[in-house]
């Protein structure tokens, strides 16, 4: 798996943020007016496509360092002690 570095990630994240927001910005807006479905569908495929950068990118984020586990079970830990 190849990970990015912080500078690499940060980069992605905001570009991806952006997509999505502009997507559903351009989605939204051309529902409203009562553009054509091409435009609304171009709106929805740019944010989708964002969505899934921003997946990408956190998946490939590295693991915390410390304890591997879930959160779930480290809480669940802390409430019985």
């Amino acid at each position: 798996m190849v990970t990015l570095n912080m500078k690499q990630n940060s980069l992605a994240l905001a570009i991806a943020f952006g997509a999505v927001v502009v997507g559903l910005a351009v989605l939204l807006i051309s529902e409203a007016a009562g553009a054509s479905e091409l435009i609304i569908a171009i709106g929805g495929g740019i944010a989708l496509v964002g969505v899934g950068v921003l997946t990408a990118v956190v998946m490939r984020l590295p693991e915390p360092s410390g304890e591997s586990g879930t959160a779930g079970e480290h809480e669940h830990e802390q409430m019985e002690a």
